[in-house]
């Protein structure tokens, strides 16, 4: 009884591995068009940023409060800083060494007035404002007037303290941004005013909440990038040794640049955002769909020492089927099972990895059968063997 249920079983699968080893260019060509459409959809796929807010349920109370301030107040903040310092170049030089200086405090002022002009920026202060503030309305023309006025002016030496270091060689501006707002727009917009033309020996540079998840997202697409050339350049070296041959040291690698290509495909139809946090991912989905085209190529060459091209296949598609299946279960559910946790990004890379780890195994049984199939055609029984 087992046995008459495991040949009905062979019976699909046979077809199957029939049909792509008569028909290797109709199953290549479907799926050829399958990923011209799927990475044009990866193509779009952008690394997005994350706050801190991102990284824990909604569920949980203190996101809650956070959601109802958020509702009833003018919005919640994030917050960022423009940080101006002296930097003389020469021990004797006559450039600016005390950030209370006149000319200082108006780029201060200029770069404030700047920074309240970017959408999304809800207030800036800065020591220029407390100055001013203390002086209706004016910045005092030299600096020993700034000192004057701040000895005379106890409140305004207090409040200038939360712009100025103790040493004087520094001065912030501080800024409030809506934590809504577009911040690759904000930092592009805060870069371009630091350019403006600065006082000599004067350096300028930002800082918080926005910079810091921008560059986050920068780099990690610069890391994604290395780690999966880096990873894939490892790969095809490991393959070729293996194998003992360019060509089979290849196509296996068709599993994962096919199955990668499907995977973010996918995901980017489903809406789903790529953060610094998941496209780490990328690499260990190479790592393990890698295997899929291994099991397929080997299987193949070792089936081709005793049959045709077309048994060959079909004992190859028959043998790694359900040991593909069961390892790629296995993956997918111990993946998933990173969701039944509370934090949302380790459902993302669960959720990332288990699609990963699916498309590898369909473009092993897919793909790599057809380009197998195909580099073997025309070849006869005898030749196959004594190139094996």
């Amino acid at each position: 009884m087992r046995d008459k249920r495991r040949e009905l079983g062979k019976v699909p699968l046979e077809k199957y591995a029939k049909f792509v080893s008569h028909h290797a260019l109709i199953v290549l060509a479907i799926f050829l068009i399958f990923t011209i459409f799927m990475g044009y959809q990866a193509s779009s796929m952008e690394t997005v940023g994350t706050s801190q807010k991102a990284w824990l349920p909604e569920d949980i109370e203190v996101i809650k409060t956070f959601n109802l301030i958020a509702d009833q107040f003018a919005g919640s903040f994030a917050t960022s800083t423009i940080a101006v310092q002296t930097e003389p170049r020469y021990a004797k030089s006559d450039e600016i060494r005390d950030v209370r200086d006149p000319e200082v405090l108006r780029y201060v002022d200029l770069l404030s007035e700047r920074a309240k002009l970017i959408y999304g920026v809800v207030s800036v202060k800065s020591a220029a404002d407390v100055v001013k503030e203390a002086n209706g309305g004016r910045i005092p023309g030299s600096l020993r007037s700034v000192k004057s006025l701040l000895e005379h002016n106890e409140l305004a030496e207090q409040a200038i303290r939360n712009y100025i270091s103790d040493d004087y060689t520094m001065t912030v501006v501080r800024l409030n941004i809506l934590e809504d707002a577009d911040e690759e727009e904000v930092v592009e917009e805060l870069r371009e005013v630091i350019n403006i033309k600065k006082p000599s020996g004067v350096s300028v540079e930002i800082s918080g909440d926005p910079m810091i998840h921008v560059a986050m997202q920068e780099l990690a697409e610069e890391t994604m990038q290395r780690t999966s050339f880096v990873s894939f350049a490892l790969i095809i070296l490991i393959l070729i040794i293996v194998f003992a041959s360019i060509k089979y040291g290849l196509i296996p690698l068709l599993t994962i640049v096919f199955g990668i290509i499907w995977a973010i495909g996918t995901l980017v139809l489903a809406d789903f955002e790529i953060t610094p946090q998941t496209s780490g991912v990328m690499a260990m989905i190479m790592g393990i769909g890698i295997d899929f085209g291994i099991q397929v190529t080997k299987r193949f060459r070792y089936e081709l020492r005793t049959q045709k091209r077309e048994d060959a296949m079909v004992n190859t598609l028959s043998s790694v089927f359900y040991p593909m299946s069961i390892t790629t279960l296995a993956a997918v559910i111990g993946f998933k099972c990173l969701s039944l946790g509370k934090l949302p990004v380790m459902a993302d890379m669960g959720t990332m990895m288990a699609t990963g780890v699916v498309f590898c195994m369909v473009a092993a049984l897919t793909v790599v059968p057809a380009i197998l199939v195909l580099f073997e055609r025309g070849k006869t029984l005898y030749e196959i063997k004594s190139n094996s």
